[in-house]
C-alpha cells in the first residue's frame, strides 16, 4: 500500500511533466510565432540546418547556422522596402539605442517579399543569449513605415538553466519524500519477537 501512495504522486506528476512538454512544443509552432510590423502581421520561425526538423520560434537550442524565415500575413507588406536585422538584447530600451553596436546582422532595405510574402536568410550564432529580430517595412514614398519586433534567445540562456534547476530541485524532493516515508514506515517483521 506504500508503494501505490508514494508510486501514484509520481506519476501524476511525470504525466503533468509531459503534459506541459506538448504544451510547449505546440506554442513553438510558427503559427503562434506572430509578430506586429504596424498594423500588418509576420509569422517569425527558424530551423536549424544539420540538426532536426524540428521548427522553433522563442528559443531555438543549439548554436550554429540557423535560418530565420518571416512570413508576411498581410499583402500590403508585398509592396514594401523591408529591412530585417538581429540585434543582441542587452536590455535596450528602445530598438535604436546602439542600434549598429547591438546589430548581429542586416538585411538592407528591399522588397523581400515581393515574391511569395516570405523572407529567409541563414546566420551562424556564435554567441548564446538574448536576441531580437527587427523589421522595418516602409513604403517607395516614405509615407508609410511600420516596425515590428520579434523576441528570441538562441543556445544556453539564464532561463533554461533556472528552468533545469526547479526541475532538478522537484526531482530531488520527490526522492527525499520517497526516502523518507520508505525509512518510516514500519518493517513487516519489526512486530515479531524472537523469544
Amino acid at each position: 500500500m506504500t508503494r501505490k501512495r508514494i508510486l501514484v504522486p509520481f506519476v501524476v506528476a511525470v504525466c503533468l511533466g509531459a503534459g506541459a512538454a506538448r504544451a510547449q512544443i505546440r506554442a513553438e509552432h510558427p503559427r503562434h510565432c506572430v509578430m506586429s510590423v504596424g498594423p500588418t502581421q509576420m509569422m517569425f520561425s527558424a530551423f536549424q540546418e544539420n540538426g532536426t526538423d524540428a521548427i522553433f520560434c522563442r528559443h531555438v537550442p543549439t548554436l550554429g547556422p540557423t535560418m530565420i524565415i518571416l512570413d508576411a500575413q498581410q499583402v500590403e507588406l508585398r509592396d514594401m522596402n523591408i529591412e530585417i536585422r538581429v540585434l543582441r538584447n542587452v536590455g535596450q530600451k528602445d530598438w535604436r539605442d546602439d542600434l549598429d553596436a547591438n546589430t548581429v546582422v542586416v538585411l538592407p532595405p528591399k522588397k523581400y517579399l515581393a515574391d511569395n510574402g516570405t523572407a529567409s536568410f541563414t546566420h551562424d550564432f556564435v554567441s548564446d543569449g538574448d536576441y531580437i529580430a527587427l523589421v522595418r517595412a516602409t513604403s517607395d514614398d516614405g509615407a508609410k513605415e511600420y516596425v515590428g519586433q520579434y523576441d528570441f534567445s538562441v543556445g544556453e540562456t539564464a532561463e533554461w538553466y533556472v528552468a533545469l534547476g526547479l526541475m532538478s530541485l522537484v526531482g530531488a524532493g520527490a526522492a527525499l519524500g520517497m526516502w523518507r516515508r520508505r525509512r518510516k514506515a514500519p518493517r513487516p517483521d519489526a512486530g515479531k519477537r524472537v523469544g
